[in-house]
């Protein structure tokens, strides 16, 4: 009798050992999956963040040299909100 609730106990066991471990693989392969996923948004990231940095750069160069003439009458523009003397501004007020 004890041979036979013990062989049933190991395969419950072996069972159970089966399912889990399935379980397990499933489990990291989301895991790895989700990482790449990540990976390649960090990498995306990076590589926006490398050419906004260089884009700075490039505007710092800009303005302090003082070279590109059409740069600061657009930084003006924008920034400021200056006009020439001789233009007409108009404003969108209708919201679209």
């Amino acid at each position: 009798m004890a041979s036979g609730s013990t062989r049933r106990n190991s395969i419950i066991l072996r069972v159970v050992l089966i399912f889990f471990a399935i379980v397990m693989i499933f489990y990291l392969g989301s895991l790895i999956k989700e990482y790449s996923s990540l990976q390649k948004q960090y990498d995306a990231v990076s590589q926006k963040r490398d050419e906004l940095r260089l884009e700075v750069e490039q505007k710092a160069n800009m303005l302090e040299n003082g070279t590109d003439e059409e740069f600061i009458k657009r930084a003006a523009r924008e920034r400021l909100g200056y006009v020439f003397g001789d233009e007409h501004l108009y404003i969108d007020i209708s919201g679209n």
